[in-house]
């Protein structure tokens, strides 16, 4: 692995574990995406058909829409930004495929690109802390457990209600 790959993976981790540690729920959803992209990134690196690393562009296309649809479901501006990076790799993907000779072009725009990725999500992170928002500790999620579970034991009220019979007035 090059020196930039090394230090690539080592500012993700960075970025990923202070998201993880003082980021909202965005954040933190974000960074467990792209931690969980690069392991499956690693994992289908070398898987080739037909000269074409299809898995990896497929592992990519996964998280581009869980970008866009966590860029509508939340109020955070950064997330279009990461977003469009994601958009970008996936079109050098596609001049990759259309013409081979892009292939130094596509893997130059990935380094680049997923720099961008992870410093932006660290920089929200800050961005979050220079605001004074309180970080997303456990009683965030535990708040919406919270909710589903009284969902949940609400339906199971509504289920015994319709068993029980009724006796005649």
């Amino acid at each position: 692995m090059t020196i930039w790959g090394v230090m690539g993976s080592w500012l993700g981790f960075v970025a990923y574990a202070v998201a993880w540690h003082w980021g909202g729920r965005p954040e933190r959803f974000a960074a467990a995406i792209l931690l969980l992209h690069n392991l499956a990134a690693v994992i289908t690196f070398e898987w080739i058909i037909n000269g074409i690393h299809s898995p990896r562009m497929i592992v990519d296309g996964v998280r581009i829409l869980i970008f866009v649809w966590l860029c509508f479901r939340s109020n955070r501006w950064w997330l279009f930004v990461v977003a469009a990076a994601e958009v970008l790799m996936a079109g050098m993907d596609v001049a990759t495929l259309l013409d081979p000779s892009f292939y130094m072009a596509s893997a130059s725009a990935h380094v680049g690109l997923g720099y961008l990725a992870d410093l932006i999500v660290l920089f929200s992170v800050c961005e979050r802390v220079m605001a004074g928002e309180a970080p997303a500790r456990h009683a965030a999620w535990a708040r919406a457990n919270l909710a589903t579970t009284r969902r949940r034991n609400r339906k199971k009220a509504v289920a015994v209600r319709k068993r029980i019979p009724r006796l005649p007035a």
